[in-house]
Formats: structure tokens, sequence, C-alpha cells
């Protein structure tokens, strides 16, 4: 299944390899970008020390490359007790160079990423690009993945004792 970024603010999709083109600009005393490539990189190395695996993912970028825009899907690398394939869940990321809006990651079974800058889940999380953004990245993208694995476990029991539910006739 194919992640959709809804793009239709002057978005395009990109390969991943574009984001480490994508020029960072240098920082002030009171803000410091970070390159797009990095924050997905983080990411993706976080996902990893969890036995999450990433399946689907769809990159985009607007604004001359100022602004990211990704989609991730993720999966278990090891089965969990009462686990579901019925579904999976997704990461959706934001990254700006312009000032639009803090590095962020909202995370859930039900995310909303667009280059309008929606962006939801039912985890939602961001950073602004401050001093100490390069030293906060690692615990904001721990944090997000942690909040996910347990609301991953909540979904997987719900959608058990919903399958193993038989509905009356009314």
């Amino acid at each position: 299944m194919p992640c959709n970024l809804m793009l239709h603010a002057g978005a395009a999709a990109v390969p991943r390899p574009a984001l480490a083109r994508v020029e960072t600009p240098a920082p002030t005393p009171t803000w410091q970008p970070i390159p797009h490539n990095r924050f997905l990189q983080q990411v993706e190395n976080t996902l990893k020390t969890t036995n999450l695996k990433i399946g689907s993912v769809a990159h985009s970028l607007s604004h001359g490359g100022q602004r990211y825009f990704g989609l991730m899907e993720v999966t278990s690398r090891i089965t969990r007790q009462n686990a579901s394939e019925d579904y999976c869940w997704v990461l959706g990321l934001r990254n700006s160079h312009d000032k639009t809006f803090p590095a962020g990651i909202v995370a859930g079974a039900s995310v909303f990423v667009c280059d309008n800058l929606s962006f939801s889940g039912e985890v939602n999380l961001s950073r602004k690009h401050t001093r100490f953004i390069l030293r906060d990245l690692p615990m904001l993208t721990e944090r997000a993945v942690g909040l996910l694995l347990e609301k991953w476990h909540h979904q997987d029991r719900r959608i058990e004792a919903y399958k193993n539910t038989t509905l009356g006739e009314a």
C-alpha cells in the first residue's frame, strides 16, 4: 500500500536522494535549521532500534527545497502478541528551512500530511529550530516512536476484540 501525501499547494514528490541535495541555510545565534535528510535519518535510526521497519515511503519538497513533507508506513519486525495484519501505522514528517513551521512528527493509524501545512495524527510532536534542536532531536524522535508503540499495543487489543465479537441482528 503506497503512502499518499496530499500535494496541491506547490510541493512535488521527490526521491530520497533529493533530500541530501537540499542546501541548508547557515544558522544564526537563535535559529538552527536542520537538514531535511538528517531529520529523516534520525527518525529511521530510532525506528531501527525499536524493531520497527519502514514500508512504503513518500517524500516531497516545496518552495525551492525549503520545506519538506514525508510519510512512511511502519510495521513491526517481530510478531506482536495479538498483532493485526489489517492495518499499519504511519509516521508523518515535516521540516522547514524558511522558518514557516518547526520540525515535526505525527504518528498513528490516521495521519494527514499536506503541503498546505495541515499536519495531524494521534501522536503529534514538534521542535522549533532553536539553538539546541540538534541535541533534542534524538529525544523528540524517541518520544514519538515510544508513544506510537504504546498506542499500537492498545490498537492491537481493540482490533482483536472487535474480531472476536459477534454482532446480532437488529
